[in-house]
């Protein structure tokens, strides 16, 4: 989360724990339902040294 919807540290680090919850709880549903989440991203040089050599 880049901006949180509350001010002051107290409300904003309570909106950050259940950004947090639902994200693992996401993850959780999908593992147990045997449906794996999309791929991680992959940066442009990783891609250029995974790549077959020609």
């Amino acid at each position: 989360m880049r901006r949180a919807c509350y001010r002051g540290l107290p409300r904003a680090h309570i909106e950050h724990v259940f950004a947090a919850v639902s994200r693992n709880l996401i993850r959780l549903d999908a593992w147990w339902n045997g449906h794996p989440l999309g791929r991680t991203r992959v940066s442009n040089l990783a891609r250029l040294d995974l790549s077959p050599a020609v």
